[in-house]
């Protein structure tokens, strides 16, 4: 049998900043220099746990096109079941990107010189600033193409091999017209796009993913499976890391100020930078050897077989991920020599001031990260018997990693996606930000035992057509707490750009009288010197778990033949319990650090559904 399937998928998004409060040329109302193009005020944080001003606009427009033939073909011969086939998909992003400092850009005061955020704002002392720009849009063209073949061979009646490999080649993306450059980490110097080197990178063609499966059956009771295999995927990163947004094409500008090179000001705003005769500002470079993440995953299990209708499943899943698509810092500034007084500023200690003295921050992409994955799973399930079916499971697990992805740890304890130092990646690597150590489900659904014969009730129709018939269904969720790394927002190494710094650990984070006013111990963190690195490693501690019950109540209503009213209570968080968020982590902010002021859960909501089918 052969199956051929052709697919389409077309996405569109537009994300423009609109000026609501007509507040026009707001920066040139407050004496920002530099004008702006669209109307509002520029983004101005605050920090300190305060509400910032202004919106940075990082506007988008998007439309994303898909294009693929999937081909299968199947063959039975015996014990036997061969699958052979293939895959070519074509992707087409069409994207205006304004820069993540967006279109009116942004102004931060971290605290860097007086060690109070709002201090710094209000003797107007300026730790970062940068500005983004509008261009016209561009547009990515990307191919994958694969080949696969399976073999699921009957050995005897009681054991199954699954074998199976795959290839795949990913492709560079490139852009249709040539519109991107990509610099040289070496040199410093860009190298633009051209007929004869439109991607400017490598091509990736030892993309081979063995797979290897088995079932066993035991007598009548027992199952075991287990499965290794290797799966390689290029991920995508976000539009801000994208080649086009290179000069001459596109400039983004981005600044940062430390106690080497004094403060900036609000009032200077953007006037001083602007597009130069050669490559300046904040620019983007991908390794030359980018190549798809690289994963091992394997997995064996038992299952028992209980009653006829209730099992028991326990086993072991791990996992082990090389060449994670990372973005890091490629232009990270040295440590200088001498008394940390007297150090150069920061710009004039990056690597390729000498060969590029304009350029300040170079968001690369390179495929650096890695991550390993144990948990131990089990689960018990009843199928459906006298009204009831539910499942139980648990898992208990370990992740860790030095790589939250592009788009870093929203909203858990958010992390940013940068390494804290590019030269020590390894700092990096420990909980992942999603790392849950217990997690339970239970999910249940039973029909109520009332009228309609179940119990021997006989009635009159009217009551059983009203009492009769009812569902309840319900799931229960529980996990322990996501990690929490602790950081010094005043950034005291004088060479960290993008990721979070982090103080000294001198103690047990965890006091004794833990609450959500008391979550963390600040006296367990102390601030490291000038011109150092904390040694606080990530995830030192953890934040309140999570709670929650959803409850349905149902009952379907027969309108003859095929048409039927379905009605519905439905209860989220039905116990009204409050599950809550991360505690401010920042030492720099002694008001908010170790103090609950948020919950990851929703107020007790609850929904009446009447549905008709016909």
């Amino acid at each position: 049998m052969n199956e051929v399937l052709v697919g389409f998928n077309q996405i569109g998004i537009v994300n423009h900043t609109l000026d609501w409060a007509g507040i026009g040329n707001g920066n040139a109302t407050f004496g920002i220099a530099g004008g702006q193009p669209i109307p509002g005020l520029s983004s101005i944080g605050l920090g300190g746990g305060l509400t910032g001003l202004g919106a940075g606009a990082s506007d988008s427009d998007t439309l994303d096109r898909t294009y693929q033939i999937n081909e299968k073909l199947t063959w039975i011969t015996g014990r036997q079941t061969l699958k052979f086939g293939g895959q070519l998909l074509h992707y087409v992003q069409r994207r205006f990107y304004a820069g993540n400092n967006g279109l009116l850009g942004l102004f931060g005061y971290g605290g860097a010189f007086t060690g109070f955020p709002f201090s710094d704002f209000l003797l107007d002392q300026v730790s970062s600033k940068g500005r983004g720009s509008q261009t016209a849009p561009w547009t990515h063209l990307h191919n994958r193409s694969a080949l696969f073949v399976q073999d699921d061979f009957k050995i005897t009646p009681a054991l199954t091999l699954n074998l199976g490999m795959r290839w795949a080649y990913t492709q560079p993306v490139y852009e249709k017209d040539n519109r991107q450059g990509n610099f040289d980490l070496t040199t410093g110097k860009e190298i633009l796009a051209s007929d004869d080197n439109r991607p400017l990178y490598n091509s990736y063609k030892k993309g081979f993913e063995p797979r290897l499966g088995f079932a066993l059956r035991q007598g009548e009771r027992w199952v075991f499976r287990g499965a290794y295999g290797i799966s390689q995927y290029m991920e995508g990163t976000g539009a801000n890391l994208r080649l086009p947004l290179n000069p001459p094409f596109f400039f983004e500008s981005a600044v940062n100020y430390d106690a080497t090179s004094g403060p900036g000001t609000l009032t200077t705003g953007f006037a001083e930078l602007k597009p130069l005769d050669q490559p300046s500002g904040q620019v983007r470079a991908w390794d030359p050897n980018l190549r798809p993440q690289f994963t091992q995953q394997w997995n064996v299990f038992a299952e028992y077989l209980l009653t006829q209708s209730m099992s028991a499943n326990v086993g072991y899943v791990g996992n082990h991920a090389t060449h994670l698509v990372t973005p890091v810092e490629g232009n990270q500034p040295l440590p200088g020599a001498g008394d940390v007084t007297t150090w150069l500023p920061s710009q004039q200690r990056r690597p390729l001031f000498a060969t590029a003295p304009l350029i300040t921050n170079i968001s690369t992409t390179a495929s650096r990260g890695h991550s390993d994955y144990n948990a131990l799973q089990a689960s018990v399930r009843q199928r459906y018997s006298k009204g009831l079916e539910y499942l139980a499971s648990y898992t208990l697990s370990r992740t860790r990693s030095n790589n939250l992805g592009y788009y870093g740890s929203g909203g858990v304890a958010a992390e940013g996606a940068y390494w804290m130092n590019t030269y020590q990646p390894e700092w990096n690597y420990g909980p992942a930000f999603f790392d849950a150590r217990h997690n339970l489900v239970l999910s249940a659904n039973y029909d109520l035992p009332f009228l309609r014969g179940r119990s021997g009730t006989q009635s009159f129709d009217i009551v059983d057509t009203i009492l009769g018939g009812w569902r309840l269904s319900g799931i229960f969720q529980a996990r322990s707490g996501f990690p929490i790394t602790v950081t010094d927002g005043t950034a005291p190494s004088l060479q960290g750009q993008r990721g979070n710094e982090r103080p000294n650990c001198v103690g047990n984070p965890v006091p004794a009288d833990q609450n959500i006013n008391h979550w963390l111990d600040i006296n367990a963190f102390a601030r490291v010197p000038r011109g150092t690195w904390g040694n606080c490693g990530v995830g030192v501690a953890r934040a309140p778990g999570y709670k929650n019950i959803d409850a349905v109540l149902s009952k379907q209503f027969n309108a003859g033949g095929q048409r039927y009213f379905e009605f519905r209570a439905e209860a989220f968080n039905l116990t009204n319990t409050a599950s809550f968020g991360p505690p401010g982590r920042d030492i720099n902010s002694p008001n908010t650090f170790g103090l609950i002021t948020s919950t990851v859960s929703t107020a007790r909501t609850v929904e009446l559904v009447l549905k008709f089918s016909f």
